[in-house]
């Protein structure tokens, strides 16, 4: 009977038990943006966002919600363990959604953040990567202007990159397949920074901006905006944002919309397209051992949004000429980030190798050895078929 009712108490005491290493919320820290650095003593510099939940609503109020923490290290994971030395918390990564380098780290080379971050738990896949002229830890020290932080607002920032067409998010896990597949050819990451401005960026009373004592002063404002090139693992360069949009044309990466302008100066007016349905392929019109020639064709939907000047009245000569303007301007567009990556950074981040080495893989065998060279004497020509499906507005339009 005793050995009955012991048996009893100790399956009751499993229900009873508590999680013994439970933490309180008031304990831990929610890092959410990671930047990385080198340091003036070339040490890797680690600088984290952190939210600071409180378990208790009365407790919030006059406390900081929010802490930025820096630490050094001969490593980064040395770094990360430095950050406990001023944190009072207990850090913890799981919830990060924003990876930022700094330019001086990203020149030196990045393949140990890669490590990092694929090889730690903490960090999810869809964390976004982006690179930033001039260092880290001073991007994340810029105030926010609208949300109640800066992490908010580069989301919201990141979320409209895709309506814009010249802002770009790189997540972990296509970093990581980059850093494997793309070592000989390079890739691109978003970049991410800020500008001075003496503009108040947001509404105030007229008696409220004047008790502001940086009113006179130039204040930071971040942006997402163009891209960067890394070639085995370092940057080796930048894309401004137009040369982005059009490797993004050229990759089918565009997520919605995108708009064209134009200046028509010997018709005497301007438009404003809307590219709605983009698609390219690269084809290898002639391949031999001794040379190559490459065609970019794409097929573009869109229609007009905007047209200022004197438009004259509609043909069919003028509105397919409107048409051939359009096209010649993404043809441009896609020829000045194709010039970039053969005449000046010799690295074939915009994809070339990827269609050549599908359509010709004994070919490739023999070429990816010295695929560089070979990218960058390699003439290119540009086949864009744009079609406008509506042909006006309802102020004026082309038709008799």
């Amino acid at each position: 009977m005793k050995k009955y009712l012991l048996f009893i108490l100790c399956f009751m005491c499993i229900f009873l038990s508590s999680c013994w290493d439970s933490k309180e919320l008031s304990d831990i820290g929610l890092v959410v943006m990671t930047g990385f650095d080198l340091d003036d003593d070339g040490l890797e510099r680690v600088t984290v966002l952190s939210v600071q939940p409180f378990g208790q609503t009365q407790n919030q109020e006059n406390v900081a919600t929010t802490w930025i923490g820096t630490a050094s290290g001969k490593s980064i994971f040395e770094a990360f363990r430095n950050l406990r030395r001023t944190s009072t918390r207990s850090l913890i990564w799981r919830h990060n959604k924003i990876i930022l380098i700094g330019e001086k780290k990203a020149m030196a080379g990045i393949s140990n953040i890669t490590d990092i971050l694929t090889r730690n738990a903490e960090f999810r896949y869809d964390n976004v990567i982006f690179i930033t002229p001039g260092e880290a830890h001073e991007m994340m020290q810029v105030p926010s202007n609208l949300e109640k932080s800066l992490f908010r607002e580069l989301l919201g920032m990141i979320e409209s990159a895709g309506e814009w067409a010249k802002g770009f998010a790189l997540d972990v896990k296509d970093l990581s397949l980059n850093s494997l597949a793309s070592y000989q050819h390079g890739f691109v990451i978003g970049t991410m920074g800020f500008y001075y401005t003496s503009k108040t960026p947001f509404t105030i009373d007229f008696q409220e901006y004047l008790k502001l004592f940086w009113k006179d002063t130039e204040q930071p404002i971040a942006y997402v905006s163009g891209g960067a090139v890394i070639d085995k693992d370092r940057l080796v360069g930048w894309l401004s944002p137009t040369e982005l949009r059009g490797y993004l044309i050229l990759n089918n990466n565009i997520d919605k919309t995108f708009s064209i302008y134009k200046d028509i100066y010997d018709l005497g007016y301007q438009i404003t397209a809307d590219i709605t349905e983009v698609k390219t392929e690269i084809l290898f019109r002639f391949v031999s051992d001794e040379e190559i020639h490459a065609t970019v064709k794409v097929k573009a939907k869109g229609f007009l949004t905007e047209i200022q000047g004197e438009a004259p009245q509609y043909d069919d000569a003028l509105y397919n000429k409107i048409e051939n303007i359009l096209a010649n301007e993404i043809a441009s567009e896609l020829s000045s980030v194709v010039k970039r990556a053969q005449d000046d950074l010799r690295t074939d981040f915009t994809g070339f190798h990827k269609s050549f080495s599908i359509k010709y893989p004994k070919q490739w065998e023999d070429f990816k050895g010295n695929w560089c060279e070979i990218f960058c004497r390699i003439p290119v020509s540009y086949d864009v078929d744009l079609k406008i499906r509506h042909r006006g507005l309802m102020s004026r339009n082309f038709y008799d």
